[in-house]
């Protein structure tokens, strides 16, 4: 061998070095790589860019930032970060903007104007605030309508925008979504004497008024009552005549939108005067105090447009378990400029040890910010098909014109990480069905309401709440390659109508090929009538079958994979929304083998079916609702440590140990290491194969020993070959390297396995 050869040798044994580390510790999922073909090209590249503005607004009076702000930065720079990975729009990549109120009427209006006057603009998102975005429509309604810019807003008030083509928000409309719904729950519930107590000054609580005055007509509200706000506060008197209106009147609902850090005050002043009529918010029961929400002795209501009590986002809730905690940790930092941290009324919490991404404001400025994010992508989903070359103001006309056709309510929508979007054609609102929420008396927890609303084209259709568990009582026979598993559970369910099991649809259990039915066997227990055993009202049956799951097996077989039992309405006119009950109070034990059971939740998400009618060629889409009943469970390992990584680490110490042997005896060093490759080989064969698309974890261990053993087995040779031989620095340099080298390697891909094991999931 020529000293060439050797050099050339050497530098393949170092590329071989660093091609295992870089196989060993690379994504799993291979066909997921961003590569520079996925990219623009060198001449689009070169396009000027286009800008989206987004709207934020902080506060600064809060001790501690609700993260909200934080979430939508984030959020939304990674959205545009992935659409410029995929080319941008139209060729050109995309600059964010993030620019920031801080709840200030002049800065809104300053920001407004510096956004429509930037040529390159595509999309303004956000503005938010009822009264500040009537200060910036007041002072720029030209400006903007000429400006043609798209400006997604976030505004429940669509009067506001009425008369400008190119605004649109993606809140529900006050006047299309909020009061008919209110209006059907007090035709549903039976009230004959409602009352409405509201701000004066607010432009969102008069509306309200007004809407509720006119569906339900003059004289229809018992109590009819704006107060007026001085120093952002309310005068003592007022709340005082307002309380003794109650009492007097005594009506059967009362509506009161005051704010939501008003609300305890009046509610703790009813409450002293003994005059508790069931009350319907327009703020958030989450903001009042736990102990004046336990002594209330009647039911308080309030609309929640985002999430369901004890329900989670299915499609945020499977985002967030594929990352790191800290990449999802936004509430709770704090505000520096909180007049507070000066004057010692801001009191520093205790340092957590890890980051709790479920607390309900955390969880709150995820669902806003991911809403951001969604509405950028819409903006960018909105510009395909665009003419090639198109300029800005282009882009812009063709942003308009797809968001009232192509993402029309009814006609098509965008499915976003958080939700379904699309726009009601008229008021250019987003198409958002409220859930009715109640805390009702004596309970001490929040629930969806009995009965729910939800537009259907032109009416408003009443929808059942299902109050329904599923108690798991084992899981077994899980196959990776079939995608399937066995469940037994039990079902339990109440609801305001006759609803049995007949009605659910199973959507994941597998289909019997003879019979096109679900491999499914229900027993009924009990069939809701009166017992001395069962509760009276609720139905309850056993049920068996085959499910199918979807694995990941990236880190298999230190893996967490979701389990879950799917389930929707059968038919579409006998739709219903699921209550589960507290997490708390479900039943946690449940059987599975070869698996750990870690966490159990309930998620919920809208999902729609795409119609064209082939002879009008119209578009249509159905919504419906599903829900999935979720345990996640980590694979039991014991087995696999017993069948490969202790037989491994023998094959790789005998294979180790054969250097230790003299050169002299070089064919016994080459076949101890030969069949430690042969060896490991022919493990990896007897086990039993995947059918995944993805390298597991299991893979790149194997991959990890052959290298391993391959560069044992190279450094061998070069040892003794007579360029090496002759210089003896080289020879112990190659020595050095087989007896540090390999087992540092070793000691890290240990690591390595070891802190993946405990990092899924």
């Amino acid at each position: 061998m020529t000293g060439q050869d050797c050099v050339r040798a050497a530098a393949a044994m170092f590329a071989c070095v660093c091609a295992l580390i870089a196989a060993f510790a690379a994504p799993a999922h291979l066909g997921g790589v961003t590569s520079a073909w996925a990219q623009s090209s060198p001449a689009e590249a070169a396009r000027p860019p286009v800008s989206i503005a987004v709207f934020v607004s902080s506060r600064t009076d809060a001790c501690f930032d609700t993260g909200e702000v934080a979430a939508i930065r984030k959020l939304a720079a990674q959205e545009v970060e992935r659409l410029n990975k995929s080319g941008g729009i139209a060729g050109r990549p995309i600059r964010i903007r993030v620019l920031d109120d801080r709840r200030e009427d002049y800065l809104a209006i300053a920001h407004v104007r510096e956004a429509i006057s930037d040529p390159s603009m595509l999309a303004i998102v956000g503005l938010s605030g009822t009264n500040r975005g009537k200060a910036v429509f007041d002072a720029l309604s030209h400006e903007i309508k000429q400006s043609a810019v798209p400006f997604i807003t976030a505004l429940t008030l669509t009067s506001l925008f009425q008369e400008h083509p190119n605004v649109f928000t993606m809140r529900a409309s006050q006047e299309q979504e909020r009061i008919p719904t209110l209006v059907q729950f007090v035709v549903h519930s039976g009230a004959r004497r409602p009352g409405f107590i509201g701000l004066s000054s607010a432009l969102l609580s008069q509306a309200m008024r007004e809407g509720l005055e006119r569906a339900l007509g003059d004289g229809a509200m018992v109590i009819d009552r704006g107060l007026a706000l001085k120093d952002n506060r309310l005068d003592p008197a007022e709340v005082d005549a307002a309380v003794r209106e109650v009492k007097e009147r005594s009506p059967d609902l009362l509506f009161l939108s005051v704010g939501s850090q008003r609300t305890a005050d009046i509610l703790r002043r009813l409450l002293s005067a003994n005059a508790t009529p069931p009350v319907f918010l327009t703020g958030r029961l989450a903001g009042l105090p736990p102990d004046l929400l336990k002594a209330w002795p009647n039911d308080i209501y309030e609309l929640a447009w985002d999430s369901i009590p004890e329900v989670s986002n299915e499609r945020l809730r499977q985002r967030i378990s594929r990352a790191a905690p800290q990449d999802w940790s936004f509430e709770g930092r704090r505000n520096e400029e909180a007049p507070g941290w000066r004057t010692g009324g801001c009191k520093a919490r205790p340092a957590e040890e890890k980051p709790d991404l479920l607390r309900p404001a955390n969880l709150r400025a995820i669902e806003i910010g991911t809403q951001y994010a969604d509405i950028v992508g819409l903006v960018a989903e909105a510009a395909k098909g665009a003419p090639s070359g198109s300029d800005a103001a282009q882009l812009r006309a063709h942003v308009i014109e797809k968001l009232g056709t192509s993402f029309a309510a009814g006609r098509g929508a965008f499915k976003g990480s958080f939700e379904n979007w699309s726009f009601h054609p008229q008021s250019r609102a987003a198409a958002r069905s409220p859930f009715i929420v109640v805390q009702p008396k004596g309970l001490g927890r929040v629930q969806l309401a009995p009965i729910q609303f939800a537009r259907a084209k032109d009416s408003m259709r009443r929808l059942e709440t299902l109050y329904l568990d599923i108690d798991m009582i084992r899981t077994h026979r899980v196959d990776d390659n079939e995608k399937s598993s066995y469940a037994d559970f039990y079902v339990s369910m109440r609801s305001s109508a006759s609803a049995t099991i007949d009605q659910i649809d199973f959507t994941n259990a597998f289909l019997d090929p003879k019979t096109n039915d679900r491999q499914l066997t229900v027993r009924t227990l009990h069939g809701g009538g009166r017992s001395d055993i069962y509760p009276e009202g609720m139905r309850i049956y056993q049920v068996s079958g085959r499910f199918t799951f979807e694995p990941r097996l990236q880190t298999y077989p230190f893996d967490t994979q979701r389990f879950s039992i799917d389930i929707q309405p059968k038919k579409g006119d006998a739709a219903f929304i699921i209550q589960p009950p507290p997490a708390e109070l479900r039943d946690q034990q449940m059987s599975t083998d070869g698996w750990d059971v870690i966490g159990q939740y309930v998620g919920t998400d809208e999902d729609f079916v795409p119609i064209i009618d082939a002879r009008t060629l119209e578009p249509s889409v159905v919504p419906f609702y599903k829900a999935s009943f979720v345990s996640e469970m980590r694979r039991q390992t014991t087995d696999y440590f017993l069948r490969v990584v202790i037989p491994l680490g023998f094959i790789l110490l005998v294979a180790y140990l054969s250097i230790f042997i003299p050169m002299s005896h070089f064919e016994a060093i080459i076949t101890l290491q030969v069949t430690a490759l042969l060896s490991a080989v022919a493990l990896y064969l007897s086990l039993p194969k995947l059918d995944a698309d993805t390298a597991t974890l299991s893979d790149r261990i194997f991959l990890f020993d052959y290298m391993l053993v391959s560069l044992m087995v190279g450094i061998s040779i070069l040892r003794i070959s007579g360029f090496v031989g002759k210089r003896l620095w080289l020879r112990r340099l190659l020595g050095l390297a087989h007896m540090v080298l390999i087992p540092l390697l070793i000691a890290g891909a240990a690591w390595y396995v070891w802190t993946m094991s405990l990092a899924d999931g």
